[in-house]
């Protein structure tokens, strides 16, 4: 059996490389008139969901992102057979939630009349601590998980914070809203769980995407 450093092997970053190659497997074997270009980006949108997954599954998701892909890719080289079956588990429920949650449009307005969580929140997004904030993305994604939403995490976790943080400046005001995000974590997370079970409820299209055709009819660049 080769020899392999693990852990020269994970500082760069052969679990992404491992997972990528899962991801694009799957992709490639979809039964879709998908060509390259749409297969790369499908793999590409779907490669960091299932890493959130498998951080999740393997309680590493709160750790420091170089720490916990470290730990992941470790997990990996020991037993790449049964992270092939959690890819498997994974992408059969993704690929429903993929054609369930994201839309595709074809022009600017279709864009914005059907988009989710409009409103400048930026701002006040901005102030708050990056630590907090992390850890609050990373609670929304594990709570989204815990209820299936295995797609698109990212999108929907900063759609989710966003109407919560809408939700407090409509109920404490503008400059209180940023306190109770601070000080009051049980209220701002039963807040989130709310939103969830929302979402959850629902076959609504939470993402949209914006799909330029070119000359070539290259599809999604």
């Amino acid at each position: 059996m080769e020899y392999i450093d693990i852990d020269m092997a994970c500082r760069g970053r052969f679990g992404d490389q491992r997972l990528m190659a899962m991801v694009w497997q799957r992709i490639s074997s979809l039964n879709e008139d998908l060509d390259q270009s749409e297969q790369e980006f499908l793999a590409n949108y779907a490669f960091q969901d299932l890493k959130y997954y498998l951080l999740y599954r393997f309680g590493l998701l709160n750790l420091d992102d170089e720490t916990a892909s470290y730990e992941l890719c470790r997990r990996i080289l020991r037993n790449e057979h049964a992270i092939d079956g959690l890819v498997n588990e994974w992408f059969n429920w993704w690929i429903i939630k993929w054609r369930q949650r994201v839309r595709l449009v074809f022009n600017e307005g279709d864009q914005k009349s059907g988009e989710l969580g409009e409103g400048d929140l930026d701002d006040i997004v901005k102030k708050i601590p990056k630590k907090l904030l992390d850890k609050l993305r990373k609670e929304v994604m594990a709570e989204l998980i815990r209820q299936n939403e295995v797609c698109s995490l990212n999108v929907i976790s900063d759609f989710i914070l966003k109407a919560v943080l809408n939700d407090l400046v409509n109920e404490y005001g503008r400059d209180n809203a940023l306190r109770v995000l601070i000080t009051n974590m049980t209220k701002v997370r039963l807040k989130i769980i709310r939103k969830i079970m929302e979402i959850s409820n629902t076959n609504t299209p939470l993402v949209i995407l914006k799909v330029r055709i070119n000359p070539s009819n290259q599809g999604i660049p």
